[in-house]
């Protein structure tokens, strides 16, 4: 459907479908469901999908998984039908009204969940060489979950790693494909409205191009009301840098102290301090190099790590952006403008789809250091 369909009023009604979990097909739609429920996404936990539903009598669904969908009737006659995610139920208890009439609220998890359910039963080896999308894949596989098309990964293990040992026994399957995507520059995995397990290198927002644009006027997409915020308390101006082995302990500091710094310890009259600690030391150096080092290194951090946080959570109606996608916003009667990524978003399964979003822009500040 072209962009013009979404600038279309349009009315709207949503399917629960059942979806084999073994073949990944639908085998019926629910018809028990209850209105309203909810779609929560977040880009910063290891689940980034869940969503809230209520249906009739009791959740008897097996192993079958449930797929939501909206289908829209646009004002020209035209429809468009939209996946907006795939679940586990988890339905455990049912409401009882005066013995007759029941209903269950169901809690429904991203399948990302099946593999942070997933832990090691005995160590599992990655060796040097090896290429970890090729693991990654197999264990989600594994798992009984498809992986989304891809980029190649031309990374490979410059040393080996062993998940499942003794002390990491409390770790998921899940905890251990995120931090080899860490490894090699991906984001952490997600899924895609089919279920799907999205792996994607990592690309800064300050990097890429809006995918779309909610603009005032003609056709606005978004609610006048929104909450604009930047976060600039807590924005340190003073970075403790340590380097630490079983021998000895090295520090090194920065501190941003220009009076024409708008954070330094100046202009804010307090030091706002932070501490970074490392294991790595390098070999072969003397104490007053590694000292040098240390101050480098607080000097690099305090310069990158002091970006104020510009946050707006915004209401806007159905358009096809999900968390981590960077949109435009243009308010100019309510003086909000720019680029921001999508960290989270509550979809309410009501009339006209509407999300809510909160979408985040950092911006640099300058720093001078000492």
């Amino acid at each position: 459907m072209d962009r013009t369909h979404h600038e279309m009023s349009f009315d709207t009604t949503y399917r629960i479908m059942r979806v084999d979990r073994t073949t990944g097909l639908e085998t019926g739609m629910v018809h028990t469901v209850l209105t309203g429920g909810s779609i929560s996404r977040n880009q910063d936990t290891a689940i980034t999908e869940q969503a809230t539903l209520d249906i009739e009598g009791t959740a008897l669904f097996g192993a079958d998984l449930l797929r939501i969908w909206a289908d829209l009737d646009y004002e020209d006659g035209t429809t468009e039908s939209i996946p907006l995610g795939t679940f586990l139920p988890d339905g455990p208890k049912r409401q009882v009204t005066g013995g007759e009439n029941t209903h269950t609220p169901l809690t429904l998890y991203g399948r990302l969940r099946e593999l942070d359910d997933d832990q090691f039963t005995q160590p599992v080896a990655l060796t040097a060489g090896t290429n970890p999308m090729t693991w990654i894949e197999a264990t989600c596989t594994a798992a009984g979950l498809e992986t989304a098309p891809h980029d190649e990964c031309t990374y490979r293990m410059g040393a080996a790693w062993t998940f499942g040992l003794g002390d990491q026994k409390d770790k998921s399957k899940l905890d251990a494909i995120n931090e080899l995507l860490e490894l090699i520059g991906w984001q952490s995995a997600r899924t895609d409205p089919y279920g799907r397990v999205i792996l994607r290198p990592y690309e800064p927002p300050t990097s890429r191009s809006p995918i779309w644009n909610f603009q005032e006027g003609p056709g606005c997409r978004f609610l006048r009301d929104m909450t604009d915020e930047r976060d600039w308390f807590d924005v340190a101006n003073q970075v403790r840098v340590v380097y630490a082995s079983q021998q000895k302990e090295i520090i090194g500091v920065a501190t941003d102290t220009d009076p024409d710094s708008e954070f330094s310890t100046i202009r804010r009259g307090r030091v706002i301090g932070k501490t970074y600690s490392y294991s790595d030391m390098p070999d072969g150096k003397t104490d007053a190099q590694l000292t040098a080092l240390a101050n480098e290194k607080a000097q690099e951090l305090l310069a990158t790590n002091r970006s104020v946080i510009h946050r707006v959570t915004m209401t806007h109606i159905y358009a096809p952006v999900t968390i981590g996608d960077l949109i435009h916003l243009d308010y100019p009667s309510g003086a909000v403008a720019g680029d921001f990524a999508i960290r989270t978003q509550k979809i309410k399964l009501t009339a006209g789809l509407p999300i809510e979003a909160e979408c985040r822009q950092f911006e640099r500040t300058v720093t001078h250091g000492s």
